[in-house]
């Protein structure tokens, strides 16, 4: 059966357009029942032309040149989104080439907010920051819904729809030879595996908003958490410039992620590392305890994780990034 590359994805105060993604499918019904909800957006985004199968990319040693498409699809507000890549797992900066020639500075997440029927074309442009030659690795673009959304009450602290996560289906990067001048990606990896209690799969099964169905055998969905030491996660208080947390992720088929910390948008280093590397295992709960350097942020921000699979994993059914809850983090 040929997978589907363009459809309407309903979440409850949410409606979204997406090429390339094929995890959902279109219910009239509450499409109808919505579509008077003032707080609705709707978007489109994708390679384009939208393709049934998986697109490879040739590396030659020069930039890649990838067309793609945004579009507003909302009569009553402005479509507000931010629009990541991933190569590998990694977070893969990237700049914008548009029709007539003019090219951004280089950046992670390029920002959007479009009106009904407003149509960008533009090609997204970059150099691996992984690979050699041989190599053939998935790139997945995903987008973040109302991105510079921030709660400003502590006693409030909800992100509700805002920053929820959607990608395209992985595409594929095919290196006729490997990178050059390229800093290696450092990982992190030091972590405490152990059985996924009672509790941990009663919470999953209930189909929280980080999971991901993946038809495992074990019958629990992907999931990753960020949570505070005392294994709360509504709100991070930083103590001394420092904030102390833990990232957690089960379930779901073995496989090897790469995640990615993000702090107002901008993948961060922690513990001195570009990305934290695990790998789920059936049964198994893989823990990590983490640190971070507040020194340089304002009161207020933004915290969450992205966990992309890694290596030949974006061959599987379970290749879709998984975002962790948007935090508010308190920089005190």
């Amino acid at each position: 059966m040929k997978k589907s590359i363009f459809f309407i994805l309903i979440l409850a105060s949410l409606c979204i357009c997406l090429a390339g993604c094929v995890n959902s499918k279109v219910d009239k019904m509450n499409a109808d029942k919505l579509s008077g909800d003032p707080s609705l957006s709707a978007f489109g985004f994708g390679i384009d032309p939208p393709h049934e199968e998986m697109q490879v990319y040739e590396y030659t040693g020069e930039e890649i040149h990838i067309p793609f498409m945004v579009t507003g699809m909302d009569d009553n507000v402005k479509s507000d989104f931010g629009l990541i890549v991933f190569l590998d797992g990694f977070s893969q900066p990237y700049k914008i080439k548009q029709k007539n020639n003019e090219v951004s500075e280089e950046q992670f997440m390029k920002k959007f907010s479009l009106k009904n029927e407003e149509k960008q074309e533009f090609e997204i442009v970059f150099t691996p920051v992984t690979g050699k030659e041989g190599d053939r690795l998935g790139i997945v673009f995903a987008v973040i819904f109302n991105p510079d959304y921030i709660p400003q009450n502590e006693n409030k602290a909800i992100y509700g729809m805002n920053h929820k996560l959607f990608s395209t289906v992985s595409q594929e990067i095919y290196f006729k030879c490997g990178t050059v001048n390229k800093e290696e990606q450092s990982s992190y990896s030091k972590s405490l595996v152990e059985d996924i209690s009672q509790e941990v799969k009663d919470k999953t099964k209930a189909k929280d908003e980080n999971s991901i169905a993946d038809g495992s055998s074990d019958s629990l969905s992907t999931t990753a958490e960020l949570l505070q030491e005392d294994g709360k996660n509504n709100i991070f208080y930083a103590k001394n410039g420092k904030a102390k947390f833990k990232f957690r992720i089960y379930g779901g088929l073995d496989t090897t992620y790469h995640t990615t910390i993000f702090v107002n948008n901008n993948p961060v280093q922690v513990m001195g590392s570009d990305y934290i590397d695990t790998t789920t295992k059936k049964g198994k709960m893989c823990t990590i305890e983490l640190e971070f350097d507040t020194g340089k942020y304002e009161r207020l921000n933004t915290i969450y994780a992205i966990s992309v699979p890694a290596g030949k994993g974006y061959l599987l059914k379970n290749n879709s990034p998984i975002k962790t809850k948007s935090i508010l983090l308190v920089n005190d």
